[in-house]
């Protein structure tokens, strides 16, 4: 008998095996798969996804379950559509921003994104797919690498014209400014060859002065021109809009001088395209 003022209420070594096998099984639980809630509506859906390109489009067929959650308070009178068109929604807003000739990744990407189940905004339905499978027709497939082919054409072509842009203002603005400017810049490009820059130094001197002439043209027509370089497909209608509305903007910012004056340079009609109700420092008359 133990001399303890107390039971002991120690386990036995059954009970000691029995707790150490509880534990054990615990820990073992924490490591597990989760399981999505049951649905008890489902649907076979199939689909065409937009891709980034107008016009071509991806084929997704994919299976939509969803439930109903009674104590979320809201309603919905057609729960099947809400949860097809939350699941299409989601699915768009992936495909809308890749190329079709991305579709097998996309396909896993789509599989992983709408197997998550979601509550539809608004409703006491719970939506998720599975079984994914996204395809394309060859014909939108070839279509689709042409279109990044002509990109990639594009794209090239583009960066071809911005450096002769950039060669061209070097030259213009840096090299044939002068007489001595263009020299050296003569010699350094052709390994110092004095005797041949003295021979050419006629000739430098008439590109300095043609390249000059483009510096000595009128601020307006040098600012029409930079409109039209960056505009380069503007029909003469919109030419001619756009120059009414530089002489309003000129107007409001630089008074009626400046505007008329940009107005003449440029051929637009007397006073047409300026704004009215100005003073000469182009502020607005108080009411």
């Amino acid at each position: 008998m133990s001399g303890r003022p107390w039971p002991d209420f120690r386990p036995g070594p059954l009970g000691s095996l029995g707790a150490w096998w509880r534990r054990r099984q615990e820990r073992r639980g924490e490591d597990f798969t989760f399981v999505p809630p049951s649905s008890s509506h489902q649907h076979v859906f199939e689909t065409p996804l937009p891709s980034a390109v107008y016009g071509l489009d991806f084929k997704a067929k994919f299976t939509v379950h969803w439930r109903l959650d009674l104590t979320t308070g809201a309603r919905h009178n057609s729960p099947r559509s809400a949860a097809i068109n939350d699941v299409v929604k989601r699915a768009k807003q992936i495909t809308e921003r890749a190329m079709l000739v991305h579709h097998a990744p996309l396909q896993f990407q789509l599989g992983d994104e709408l197997a998550a189940e979601r509550q539809v905004e608004g409703t006491h339905v719970w939506a998720r797919a599975e079984g994914v499978e996204l395809t394309v027709d060859d014909a939108d497939l070839e279509s689709a690498r042409k279109h990044i082919e002509l990109l990639r054409s594009t794209t090239v072509r583009q960066a071809e014209r911005d450096a002769e842009r950039a060669e061209i203002r070097y030259l213009r603005d840096e090299v044939l400014t002068d007489l001595s400017t263009a020299t050296i810049w003569w010699l350094h490009r052709n390994g110092y060859q004095v005797e041949q820059a003295v021979a050419l130094s006629q000739h430098l001197n008439e590109l300095v002065r043609i390249a000059a002439q483009r510096r000595d043209q009128h601020w307006a027509d040098t600012l029409v021109t930079s409109f039209e370089t960056a505009l380069p497909r503007l029909s003469d209608g919109h030419r001619t809009e756009l120059k009414q509305h530089l002489a309003k903007a000129l107007g409001i910012y630089g008074g009626t001088t400046v505007a008329e004056e940009f107005a003449e340079q440029v051929g637009l009609p007397q006073h047409q395209g300026l704004p009215q109700g100005q003073n000469h420092n182009g502020a607005k008359p108080l009411p």
